[in-house]
């Protein structure tokens, strides 16, 4: 095998992995998330993210001592929002949500979204898979 050949089997062997272990990364949600705790939002909405690979909201939940907590949330991909009945123009900055999270292992104020309450009520159920579904 000339050099130039055993260059390109082991660029295409480091490529491999590289890109296997980023896939597996990035849909690593038991690593990042609790799967076993479920928690209950209602805040106003801040921002949408309506981009792949993963929407995202951030929201503003007010606390029991009237300090407020602001919540980044990891949602599907934009697809799988459009089947649910969600878009763009279905939530604005401003709207009230419910929101039914799997928390962020690590404590910090972020989740990723099983479920969207809206403000006329309609659930939007988002699921990724696993076996409560």
């Amino acid at each position: 095998m000339n050099k130039g050949v055993a260059r390109l089997v082991v660029f295409s062997g480091v490529l491999m992995v590289g890109v296997t272990a980023g896939l597996q990364a990035h849909h690593a949600v038991a690593g990042v998330y609790d799967l076993n705790k479920e928690v209950t939002l209602e805040g106003r909405l801040d921002k949408l993210n309506f981009t792949n690979p993963h929407a995202s909201i951030e929201m503003s939940v007010p606390n029991a001592d009237g300090t407020v907590t602001h919540w980044k949330l990891t949602t599907a991909s934009v697809a799988n929002l459009t089947r649910a009945g969600l878009n763009k123009e279905s939530i604005k900055p401003g709207d009230i949500l419910k929101a039914v999270i799997l928390p962020a292992r690590n404590g910090n104020p972020a989740g990723f979204i099983r479920s969207l309450t809206l403000g006329d009520n309609k659930e939007i159920k988002l699921f990724f898979g696993d076996e409560r579904d």
